[in-house]
Order: C-alpha cells, then structure tokens, then sequence
C-alpha cells in the first residue's frame, strides 16, 4: 500500500505542498484555522513524516545554518559575569554548551539578567530584536521558588536543573540519585560502610530530595538515619558535633562546605571525605564528576530540537533530561 504523502494532503485541501509542510511545522505565518485543517486531513488520511527524508531535511538546515551561524542565547540569571568567570562548574557548563551548539552551526552568546537595569521583559525585547529564536536559563537557586519573567511565547527554551521554578519548561539535569547512589558503591568497594552524609537542606530540596533519598535507600547499613546531616543553616560547630556524634567513616560532602572544617578534627579522629560535585582544582577529594560541559550540550540539543520544529513557548508536556556523572578518584594535588 502507498504510503500517505504531503502531496496527498496537499490535493484533498487544494494549497500547495509547501503550505503543507510549514503547517505541519507548525510555522507562524501558517494561520492557525490552516494548520487545524492540515492536521485533521494528515491524521485521516494515516499520514507520518518518512524519517529519512526529515532527516535529509534537518541535515539541509544544518548546513545552512553553518553557512550564516544563527545565534542562540544562554540566559545567567543569577550570577554576574564575574562570578561565572569564577566558577570552574559554570565555564565548563557553558563552554560545553557552546562548543556543541558549534557543531550543530550555531553560535552562543551569553547574558546575566543580573546586569544594571536589565529585567526578563528588557531581555527578552534584545533577544527578539537581534532575531534569537531561543535560549537555556542557568540553573536557578535563590528564585528556585519564584517566577523568571521571560516573553515566553516568543522563544524556545530550556532551563538548566530542577528546582521549582515556574513556568514548567523542558530541563536538562544532573542525575543526582545515581549519582549518590554511585559515590555509595565506590566508597562500600574501598570497604567503608559508615558513610554519612553532611549536607544543606536547601540544596537537596532543589533537587526533590534525590540525594537523601538515593542515601537511605543505597547505604550498605540497615539503618543508616543517624549518618544522614540536612542541615537549614550548616556550620561548623553543628558539623564537629554531628561527626562526633556520628562517628562517620567518610563523609559524603554536596558542596564542598567541609573540607576546611575537618582540618580542625585531630588526624586519628579524621574521617575521609568525597563529595557529589567533584571539582578539578581539588582533586585530592574523590567524587562524582557531574560533567557539566555534557549537561550543557544535552540543553543545546534539546534547544535546537525546538527550533528545528518551530516550538515556542511555554511547552503542554515539559520533557525533563537527565545526564550521568563520572566517578574520579582521587589523585595528589598539582
């Protein structure tokens, strides 16, 4: 049997192929009455784009795009660009990104929402008139509760992280459950098995409590709750006290809050330290490697997906990907 084509809906509606394809594309200028009738006309008449041709398609815009790179956006909206430059997990975030987005043909450009007069109303008219069509939103912690005020409709976009954030909008994140679960495996393999765990409450809120969660469930003993530290407001006296109590083996760090404190516990006294944002300027302390630059070419690729199909928006279904970490051990620092 003949498969159904665009030519197919094309003659039942009597327009032109073409028509039919930027409808079915969803395209702007497409009126809506248009697309509704394409759409009702496809589902009819069985119709289901060939593969092979949308991939000829994708690879056609590709290539156009590398001939004049089209510019995509990554939005910081907390930090300014000297606290980014700063931090090795947001360069190598943001270099991943942009490196990927250079593979596909396009270009990245970066903005802080964090600048003098700048608001998610001002960003989004400079986007709009520099004809940007998306953007990935860094990951947010202070406004994890609140509302980034973007012209939504305008753009495709991708949030970095979890958190609870509105509006709901595809995100890409670190997969913090396996990465805990991981850190307990390798820490059991090297024969530890008091393991706590000392960390913000705030941190592992943001992330639906994947780490306390994958902690209780993972641990090689029965009952681990009293290895187990969220802590509202972390210090240094609460964390002496919680080892002392404790008497922890190793502690799991989340935001390398302790590596100062335990040099004040005596040597026989002082547990071993590993930690779930493993950073290249310590590598002293082993942990999970959250690969940031991976988490940022994951967002790109869900980006230009938008863009290759025209979505815009604030999306019906927000689709949510997660990305592994890495174990790295330890090794003597440079």
């Amino acid at each position: 049997m003949k498969r159904p084509t665009l030519n197919d809906i094309a003659r039942r509606l009597g327009i032109s192929k073409m028509t039919v394809s930027r409808a079915l594309r969803g395209e702007r200028h497409v009126a809506e009455a248009m697309k509704e009738k394409v759409r009702r006309v496809a589902e009819e008449i069985g119709y289901r784009p060939d593969p092979e041709i949308a991939k000829l398609m994708n690879h056609m815009r590709r290539s156009k795009a590398r001939e004049a790179p089209r510019t995509l956006a990554f939005v910081w909206a907390e930090r300014e660009a000297s606290e980014v430059a700063a931090s090795s997990w947001s360069q190598r975030l943001v270099t991943g990104a942009r490196e990927h987005a250079a593979r596909l043909g396009f270009e990245l450009e970066e903005f802080h929402l964090q600048g003098r007069g700048m608001t998610g109303r001002r960003l989004s008219g400079i986007l709009e008139a520099r004809g940007i069509p998306g953007f990935i939103l860094s990951p947010l912690v202070s406004r994890s509760r609140g509302h980034v005020t973007m012209a939504w409709e305008k753009f495709a976009s991708v949030v970095i992280g979890l958190g609870y954030a509105r509006p709901a909008l595809h995100r890409v994140h670190h997969h913090h459950y396996l990465g805990m679960m991981t850190a307990l495996r390798m820490l059991r393999k090297q024969g530890f098995r008091r393991i706590g765990f000392y960390c913000g409450s705030t941190i592992n809120e943001r992330m639906f409590g994947a780490w306390s969660a994958s902690f209780l469930m993972h641990h090689p003993l029965a009952k681990p709750e009293s290895l187990l530290a969220l802590r509202k407001t972390p210090s240094r006296a609460d964390f002496l006290a919680w080892v002392k109590a404790a008497k922890p083996e190793v502690v799991i760090d989340g935001s390398h809050l302790v590596l100062d404190w335990l040099q004040a516990l005596p040597a026989a006294r002082r547990p071993a330290l590993a930690t779930l944002a493993w950073r290249a300027d310590l590598p002293q302390v082993p942990g999970i490697d959250q690969q940031p630059e991976v988490l940022g070419a994951a967002a790109i690729d869900l980006l230009v997906a938008q863009y290759q199909q025209n979505e815009k928006g604030i999306p019906k279904a927000p689709r949510i990907v997660m990305t592994e970490g890495l174990w790295r051990p330890a090794t003597p620092a440079a």
